[in-house]
């Protein structure tokens, strides 16, 4: 039983003391030549198994794809109807307050006030549509120069 210096373990002994089996030392093997044969089959196993799992991430990636692609056309089918039944809604409400303000004002003013504050919100929505645009970009720059 041969002991190799600083190889004790807790309580100082071996850990062949410990086990009570003897460990024969192992005499070095010759490293393999390249014309093994067995080195060639793993090798070529190794790269036959790497072009399977290439293959296999590209199918999965194709998948991902289609699925992603088909929710992106369900969402912008369904987005785009809804803009369409908003715009249908907000003319059904222009003409509907320029019909209930002519009785009152008569039909050229009650015209002309509904699009005037048409006008007013549709420039009220530009500045706050622009200042958000601003903000994003200001943000984007400072996470760019960051700290």
């Amino acid at each position: 039983m041969r002991e190799e210096p600083g190889r004790e373990d807790s309580g100082g002994a071996s850990f062949e003391a410990m086990s009570g089996v003897e460990v024969e030392e192992a005499e070095a093997a010759p490293p393999p030549s390249r014309d093994d044969p067995s080195i060639k089959e793993s090798i070529a196993r190794l790269i036959a198994s790497g072009r399977e799992m290439a293959e296999a991430e590209l199918a999965w990636a194709r998948v991902k794809a289609q699925i992603i692609a088909e929710n992106l056309r369900t969402w912008l089918v369904f987005a785009a109807l809804a803009l369409v039944f908003l715009v249908m809604g907000v003319v059904i409400l222009i003409v509907s307050a320029i019909i209930a303000l002519a009785p009152y004002v008569g039909m050229l003013a009650a015209n002309l006030i509904v699009a005037g504050v048409s006008i007013v919100i549709a420039i009220i929505c530009a500045l706050v549509a622009r200042r958000a645009f601003k903000t994003l970009f200001e943000e984007t720059r400072i996470e760019e120069t960051g700290p």
